[in-house]
Parts: C-alpha cells; sequence; structure tokens
C-alpha cells in the first residue's frame, strides 16, 4: 500500500471511480466481459454524461458497438485508486452483525481480508466464526501493531461506540468504518465512514495510500 502518486484526485472522482469498480467487479463474477458507459450509469446511478467524461479523462478507451473491456476497466481503476494488494482489516464485534460482515463474500473479492475478529463478550471470545476465532478486546493495540493494520470495521453495541474507538485511534487504526447507530469522534488523522463498506473501503484505501499513514 506504499503507493505514491503526486495527483490527489477529489473525493467526488474517488467516489465515483469506487461505484464504477464494484459495479464492473460484480459483473466480472457474473461472467460478463464487456460493459458500456450507459450500463454503468444506470447501474449506479451517476449521470451517463458524468461517467463519459471520468472515462475520458483518464484515458480508458471503450470499442464502439463493444463497450469496455471488464477486465481493462478493473486494472484501470484499481490503479487509478492505488489499489492491488490484499488490504487487511480487523473487525470489532462478532454479534449479528459482525457475524454478517464476515460471511459478507464480496469483502474477499475485492482482496480485502478480514485479519481478526474482537469482541468483550467472554461467551463468545475464544469461538471460531466463519474460520475467525474471536480475540479478547484488550488484545486489539498488540495485534494491530504486530501486524500493521490501519482498517477496522466497528460493529459494536452503541454504547461501547466511543470507548472502542477510543481503543483503536490509540491502537494506531487510521481508517474506521462505523456501523454503529451513533456518531464517533476521533482525532483529525483517523478516517471515519459510515455507509456501504465496499464502497468507502476503495474510497478510503485511495486517501490511505497516498497520505503519510501507509507504511
Amino acid at each position: 500500500m506504499n503507493v505514491k502518486r503526486e495527483k490527489i484526485y477529489s473525493e467526488g472522482v474517488i467516489s465515483r471511480l469506487s461505484q464504477y469498480l464494484k459495479y464492473v467487479v460484480q459483473l466480472k463474477e457474473l461472467g460478463k466481459r464487456t460493459v458500456t458507459s450507459k450500463d454503468i450509469s444506470d447501474n449506479t446511478k451517476i449521470n451517463s454524461a458524468e461517467v463519459r467524461r471520468d472515462l475520458i479523462y483518464f484515458g480508458i478507451k471503450g470499442k464502439r458497438g463493444v463497450g469496455f473491456n471488464i477486465d481493462e476497466l478493473i486494472d484501470s481503476f484499481n490503479h487509478i485508486l492505488g489499489y492491488g494488494n490484499v488490504v487487511r482489516l480487523v473487525l470489532i464485534g462478532a454479534g449479528n452483525l459482525g457475524k454478517a460482515i464476515l460471511n459478507y463474500k464480496m469483502l474477499d473479492r475485492f482482496g480485502f481480508k478480514i485479519e481478526n475478529v474482537f469482541d468483550n463478550d467472554s461467551k463468545v471470545i475464544g469461538r471460531e466464526i466463519s474460520g475467525h476465532k474471536v480475540l479478547d478486546i484488550y488484545q486489539i493495540k498488540k495485534v494491530v501493531k504486530e501486524k500493521d493494520v490501519e482498517i477496522a470495521i466497528l460493529a459494536v453495541p452503541p454504547h461501547s461506540a466511543q470507548r472502542v474507538t477510543d481503543m483503536l485511534t490509540d491502537a494506531g487504526i487510521k481508517v474506521i468504518i462505523n456501523y454503529t447507530s451513533v456518531p464517533i469522534k476521533a482525532p483529525p488523522d483517523v478516517n471515519i465512514q459510515t455507509t456501504d463498506p465496499i464502497e468507502k473501503l476503495l474510497h478510503t484505501l485511495y486517501y490511505l495510500s497516498h497520505t503519510g499513514y501507509a507504511k
């Protein structure tokens, strides 16, 4: 993830590219080989003129009457986003929401790997869920530093959200995907996101790979 580029694109551009990438990866999973800008527009709800402008701006070319090669689009979007290697995450919370996230196969398909799962419930600590052994939340700082993880998914009860956020920032986490129903506060150098995991992970990975946070 130690990628440096001179050009830093706006959040709007990176958000759109993340949505394009998410859609074309899904198409590839269905066995599709090409896609048109109109298809991308219809399925991302982004204005077709905006889609065409983005593709032209980044020099991505299609074939008249055929569209764009999906593999080439994926390679181009990955390159622009500074994405390409496996990205390791930690998940905090092994309840129903945490289990659903662990079973969200699209994470693996985009190269996002949940490295460890943490909880503070003695009834679940030590158990294995979807191939992941649940660790005690108080091991978070040790594990994050040892494995150099910078992204965490927060899926804990609302009353625990801020306390766990403080633990994550103290451990060195730089991006928090907040799945609780309450707002959380963190230092200015910590990026907090609250919506679709794939879109936001791609989005924040771009900024993470273009700042001093990346090791």
